[in-house]
């Protein structure tokens, strides 16, 4: 089974997660990355091995968050508590983030939140893919993921917005942000996108 990867190659054998590097640098940074997560008390993949720029890791089950919409937009009626749980689901995993990674000390922050790197299972949310260390305030994390989740192909449906309104509420009352500031962050993650399809569009 191959998985969706935009920058490495991604496989489940025997139950394990195989991820093709380009670099072993690569693989031994993302390795430490997990083995620190993990130390600091945060459900991400257990690292089994890691050599020439191949990690071996576990297997978490769940959807990947376009999946979780595509699979509620294709029913004729969906639970909105549903939604609601996941939104949530993805906020607390976000909260336990920040906490192991000490962010109102460090600065840290989740940084890549394609919607790809959290898995959702039920009101259960795990993330996965942990290749950079990105550092800025907690409402880029969540404006970046709002706006990803509202353009999803088709954009701007009504489960996306649904979604959209149950993360920012969720990140307001759990995590303490700045309801502006995510709204700002979220318009700037907007214009960025409008940015890469015209360069992608002139090229």
């Amino acid at each position: 089974m191959k998985f969706v990867s935009r920058r490495n190659k991604v496989y489940l054998t025997d139950g394990v997660v195989e991820k093709h590097f380009v670099s072993e640098e690569a693989a031994n940074f993302e390795a430490a990355q997990l083995n620190r997560l993990r130390e600091n008390g945060l459900d991400v993949p257990l690292v089994f091995e890691c050599q020439k720029a191949v990690l071996k890791m576990e297997y978490f089950t769940g959807e990947v968050l376009p999946d979780f919409i595509d699979r509620l937009e294709s029913l004729d009626k969906y639970d909105p508590c549903e939604i609601e749980a996941a939104a949530t689901g993805i906020i607390k995993w976000l909260r336990e983030y920040y906490l192991a990674v000490n962010t109102d000390l460090t600065g840290e922050i989740r940084g890549d939140v394609n919607g790809r790197n959290f898995l959702i299972e039920g009101g259960l949310c795990r993330g996965i893919d942990f290749e950079e260390r990105i550092f800025g305030p907690k409402e880029q994390d969540i404006g970046r993921l709002i706006a990803y989740t509202l353009t999803y192909d088709p954009q701007g449906t009504k489960i996306k917005a649904l979604l959209a309104e149950k993360l920012l509420s969720s990140a307001v009352s759990m995590l303490g942000v700045s309801e502006q500031e995510v709204l700002r962050h979220r318009e700037l993650e907007f214009e960025a996108m409008a940015e890469r399809r015209k360069k992608h569009h002139n090229t």
